[in-house]
């Protein structure tokens, strides 16, 4: 039998294989599968990065950020590390200025995904006129930033709702929101 050091790394491993795994899958789904809703793809990894930022903290989704930027750099055929930089900005943005509120206040994911969708599209935009082609500014915020920002707000406050109750399932928590 070995020590249990070597078998708690080779778990820690595994398990960071399998989170890489996931999120390339999202990815992938996200960028090839998932229709067009008002002209725009709503970025559903965004959502759930930005959800588990503002549940366990920026420190935990900034892997969860670089995995499905990666990931959605190698579908959507974009400059590598393009999406993974964006992503781990709007877990920044989208966190920290709100780590005064309470996990349990329900305007907590709305802004966090106003706030990080925000960050995500400008520097996107940013992005794509500094390495690609200048790209119209007025156009992008009415055609993408403004419906994809809109499309994450309505799935937002379900989503962070399941996700806080499946963590305090998984912390043993008994949950007594009382509204």
């Amino acid at each position: 039998m070995g020590s249990a050091e070597p078998k708690r790394l080779e778990e820690r491993i595994a398990r960071e294989l399998w989170l890489a795994l996931v999120l390339l899958a999202a990815a992938m789904l996200q960028a090839t599968v998932l229709p067009k809703l008002f002209g725009s793809t709503p970025n559903l990894l965004l959502l759930v990065i930005i959800c588990r930022a503002l549940l366990n903290g920026p420190r935990n989704a900034a892997r969860w950020a670089f995995y499905a930027g990666l990931g959605l750099d190698l579908f959507a055929d974009t400059v590598l590390g393009t999406h993974a930089l964006a992503l781990l900005l709007a877990v920044l943005l989208g966190t920290l200025p709100l780590a005064w509120l309470s996990r349990s206040n329900w305007l907590l994911p709305l802004l966090g995904i106003m706030l990080g969708s925000v960050g995500y599209h400008a520097f996107m935009l940013l992005l794509s006129t500094l390495l690609t082609a200048p790209v119209n500014m007025r156009m992008y915020l009415t055609v993408v930033a403004l419906p994809g920002t809109l499309l994450l707000l309505i799935p937002a406050l379900p989503l962070f709702l399941l996700m806080r109750w499946l963590e305090g399932r998984r912390r043993g928590e008994v949950a007594l929101d009382v509204y």
